[in-house]
C-alpha cells in the first residue's frame, strides 16, 4: 500500500478526496472540484466562506504528516492525536490540538460523551487497546473489526470541542497504513449508513461497508499503476 503512495498523482487525487469527502461528511458545500483547486492549484474557485476554504486546504498537509509518522514507525497516542487534531483544524477553531474544557454532546446521542477531566486517561486507554488489538490481529477482517470499533468508540468520547469526525476518521486511515490494510475514504454518499453504523454499533456490518470501499480503492490505485509512464528506471535497479 505505501509503494501506491509514491506515485505523485495518486496521492494528489487521494488528497483531493479525503478533504472533499471528510469535509462534506461535516457540512462542506464545495465540490470535489473546487476542492481540487485549492489543494492542487491553490486557487480559490468562488466566493468561499474562509471556514469552508481552510476545512479543506487543511488537508494539504495531512498525508505528508501521516507518512512521515509511518517513517518514524509512530503509534497512535494522545501527543499524535493531539497532532492531527492541530493539522486538520488550523485556522478554524482558537484550540486546535488541546482537548475539550467543557462537556460536550453529540445532537441525537442516546449517550453522554467522556467528561473533561477523564479525557487523557480515557483516550490513552483507548489507544493501548487499539495498538494491542492490532498487534493481535491476523487478517483484515480481523483488522478493520478492531479499526471500527475503535472508531465507534473514539466518537464517543468525542475528545475534542469540535473536529472530532474527521480527527477519528484520519486515526482509521492512520492505522491501515500502519497496519499494511488497504485505506479507505468514507464518501459523503454513505453518510447515512455510516451514522448508522456509528449509532448502531452493528460491526459486521460495518466491517462489510469498509471492505466495500476498499475494493474501491484498490480499483483506483489499480487505474493510476496501470497509467504510470513505463520509464527504464521502472524495471532495472541499480545494483
Amino acid at each position: 500500500m505505501l509503494k501506491a503512495l509514491q506515485n505523485k498523482k495518486y496521492l494528489d487525487d487521494l488528497t483531493v478526496r479525503m478533504a472533499h469527502h471528510n469535509t462534506a461528511l461535516e457540512g462542506n458545500t464545495l465540490s470535489q472540484d473546487e476542492t481540487a483547486s485549492i489543494i492542487l492549484n491553490g486557487i480559490i474557485p468562488k466566493a468561499t466562506s474562509e471556514r469552508e476554504y481552510f476545512e479543506v486546504k487543511n488537508y494539504k498537509n495531512l498525508i505528508p504528516f501521516m507518512l512521515n509518522a509511518i517513517d518514524n514507525k509512530q503509534k497512535i497516542d494522545n501527543g499524535f492525536i493531539k497532532e492531527i487534531h492541530t493539522i486538520v483544524m488550523d485556522n478554524l477553531i482558537y484550540n486546535k490540538g488541546e482537548f475539550k474544557k467543557t462537556q460536550n454532546m453529540i445532537v441525537g446521542a442516546t449517550f453522554d460523551t467522556t467528561e473533561p477531566y477523564q479525557v487523557p486517561y480515557v483516550l490513552k486507554d483507548w489507544a493501548d487497546n487499539l495498538n494491542y488489538c492490532l498487534n493481535h490481529s491476523n487478517n483484515n477482517d480481523e483488522k478493520l473489526e478492531v479499526i471500527l470499533s475503535h472508531h465507534i468508540r473514539f466518537e464517543k468520547i468525542h475528545p475534542f470541542s469540535d473536529g472530532n469526525g474527521r480527527v477519528g476518521r484520519a486515526l482509521v486511515f492512520y492505522s491501515c497504513l500502519e497496519y499494511d490494510t488497504v485505506p479507505f475514504i468514507i464518501t459523503k454518499d454513505t453518510k447515512d449508513k455510516y451514522i448508522h453504523f456509528l449509532r448502531q454499533n452493528d460491526m459486521k456490518e460495518f466491517v462489510d461497508f469498509a471492505k466495500d470501499l476498499q475494493q474501491r480503492e484498490n480499483k483506483i490505485i489499480n487505474l493510476f499503476k496501470n497509467n504510470e509512464p513505463k520509464t527504464p528506471s521502472s524495471h532495472h535497479h541499480a545494483l
